[in-house]
């Protein structure tokens, strides 16, 4: 069968979901290893406490939004103008699509690890601290989630209004 190649602007969203799932899965690894697995049930992984922050929600999201997110809005993209029979209403979209959700998602990553591992080093020795430090969780997770939402919302804004089929005058 003779396919059309994948365009160059939708290349990276394969790229990083294999990326993701790369990280997601070497994460997982490192998190069952047994002196690995005991800090973190100590620390209250999966149910409550720091630990919750590295297992589940910093190794689920790299490879739920990392890893899946990205692989099904790139294919989303990919085959949209094939079966709708025209073309996506904005490149510009796609790529705000793919720059707020990888820097909302690698952002919300990260301080789901760096919390997770300071607040459970502070959890067993200092429990007063995890509350002080526990502040700035709340502030820095709302602005990668919001920088996530932005891609997550213009990349439905971008999918509806080229199955509308409305057109814009630059596609760049």
């Amino acid at each position: 069968m003779n396919q059309a190649p994948i365009p160059r602007h939708l290349l990276k969203f394969f790229l990083f979901s294999a990326i993701s799932f790369f990280i997601g899965t070497v994460h997982g690894m490192l998190q069952v290893m047994p002196p690995i697995r005991a800090w973190l049930d100590s620390i209250g992984s999966p149910y409550g406490g720091p630990g919750h922050m590295i297992d589940p929600l910093a190794h689920a999201h790299m490879n739920l939004v990392g890893g899946l997110v990205l692989l099904a809005m790139g294919v989303t993209y990919y085959f949209l103008p094939i079966l709708a029979g025209r073309a996506i209403y904005s490149e510009r979209m796609v790529n705000y699509t793919f720059w707020c959700v990888i820097i909302g998602a690698y952002l919300f990553y990260l301080i789901q690890i760096v919390f997770g591992i300071w607040e459970g080093l502070l959890f067993n020795t200092d429990p007063q601290a995890v509350t002080a430090i526990h502040r700035w969780y709340g502030p820095t997770t709302a602005v990668a989630s919001t920088i996530m939402g932005i891609g997550f919302w213009v990349y439905m804004a971008n999918v509806a209004f080229s199955i509308k089929g409305s057109s814009v005058t630059s596609k760049k």
